[in-house]
């Protein structure tokens, strides 16, 4: 075997090995939509509390308030709180108007939606006499069992866990852009959530659409950071917490149409998994191998954050064409390291079972793979969840579905950009656009 045959063989056994470490999604991913959980009905009725932080929101923060009015959940047991963060429009008096409680934040250092909660908690009254706190954006809606189905989630675990529930885009007839998010959001629902909630696995907050026991929040929202949804997933791995799924809760979350917009807020969820990252990987690694550390596969799935999987195998790509560069020095040729392909052997053998097949080659072979699996992943999501996409119009879906292969992919470079921005700066995004 000549140096590119070696190094072929060193990476491919790499990347099995990498594999194997995310071995656990594919275990969520095929019990996930063959076992949807269902709690069953309770007729007690919780009081909640509702936290919703706006900048700028004054064109949907009414669409929000009223679909909250408008649910089949007794509406003296829900009390919406608004935080007007740093706002210079109207938000706080159409708040005020629909019967929200306004609570004005005008601290023009503190931008995150974490040192919003952060300020909000401790101004709340009579706090202990909720059960919990929803956390919503204001471009949120909810559906009109939305609450009625938490309820019976929170009180089927005595409301000491966290429950987040399904994301839906709200504005996936505007395109296949919007759709595409709608898909991405299915994978990690259908795909990730309803696995590890059958297996008893933590899911995760993801940005809105999660129910907090009041116990964790009587000191106030520690999490700070521009993703406080993943930091809080992570402490909530590392002290134990629960936080279950209820896929029959469905709640809806406007997406951007326009692809600058889409690039902006995905870097900036990128540059926040890379930030929780930095901070938990170490200790939940070592809680991962403390004895006494409950909830061990919740700590396990909190190390596998996508953005840094993803950094992860282009690293091991770019390892291996940095050392076939040196092929020459070992009189092998660079066309032999980078193009070589065995005539004598089927196309299907060069792609797939050939340790002499030239790195570009092998590079397009996973980049084939990527595309299928992310192709079959949104499809088997949109499948799984059909109930919850049936309302949008077919052909936008299918759209979105082609676009999702591309859509992932693009979480590549985000990632790299990210990595190396020393800072990503809050880009407002415009809503106010209608789900029809």
């Amino acid at each position: 075997m000549n140096y590119v045959t070696i190094l072929n063989i060193i990476f491919t056994v790499l990347n099995g090995l990498f594999t194997l470490y995310l071995l656990h999604f594919l275990f969520y991913a095929i019990i996930g939509p063959f076992h949807k959980n269902v709690f069953p009905k309770r007729e007690e009725k919780l009081r909640y509390g509702i936290l919703v932080s706006c900048k700028d929101e004054e064109n949907v923060i009414a669409r929000l308030i009223q679909s909250i009015r408008e649910a089949d959940y007794p509406q003296d047991k829900l009390d919406i709180f608004v935080i007007a963060h740093n706002c210079s429009d109207h938000t706080a008096e159409v708040a005020r108007s629909l019967g929200a409680t306004v609570i004005v934040d005008d601290n023009k250092e503190e931008t995150t939606l974490g040192q919003a909660y952060h300020y909000a908690f401790p101004r709340i009254q009579n706090l202990s006499d909720y059960a919990g706190f929803y956390i919503f954006n204001a471009d949120n809606t909810v559906r009109k069992d939305y609450f009625q189905k938490m309820n019976d989630a929170f009180l089927h675990y005595e409301g000491k866990s966290a429950i987040t529930s399904f994301r839906n885009a709200l504005n996936m007839n505007q395109g296949a852009l919007p759709a595409a998010y709608g898909l991405y959001f299915g994978i990690d629902m259908m795909l990730s959530f309803q696995g590890r909630e059958t297996l008893g696995v933590n899911s995760r907050m993801t940005g809105c659409g999660i129910l907090i026991p009041i116990d964790q929040l009587k000191d106030g929202w520690p999490y700070l950071s521009i993703t406080e949804d993943l930091e809080y997933s992570a402490d909530a791995s590392l002290k134990g917490r629960e936080i279950h799924f209820c896929h029959e809760a469905v709640f809806y979350d406007e997406q951007p149409t326009k692809f600058k917009a889409m690039w902006h807020q995905r870097l900036r969820w990128s540059k926040g998994t890379h930030v929780i990252c930095r901070s938990y990987f170490i200790p939940l690694l070592k809680a991962l191998f403390r004895r006494k550390s409950p909830h061990k596969a919740s700590i396990y799935a909190s190390l596998t954050l996508h953005s840094e999987v993803l950094l992860v195998s282009l690293g091991l790509a770019l390892l291996q064409v940095i050392l076939l560069l040196f092929s020459p020095l070992l009189g092998i040729s660079l066309h032999d390291a980078f193009l070589y392909w065995d005539a004598r052997s089927n196309f299907f053998v060069n792609m797939f079972a050939s340790f002499q097949t030239g790195a570009l080659f092998a590079l397009a072979r996973g980049l084939a793979w990527f595309l299928l699996l992310a192709f079959l992943a949104g499809l088997f999501a949109y499948i799984a969840g059909y109930d919850n996409y049936k309302e949008f119009k077919k052909s936008v879906m299918i759209r979105g579905l082609l676009l999702t292969p591309l859509f992932l992919l693009l979480q590549y470079p985000l990632d790299v950009k990210s990595f190396f921005s020393k800072s990503v700066k809050w880009v407002k995004i415009a809503h106010g656009e209608s789900r029809e």
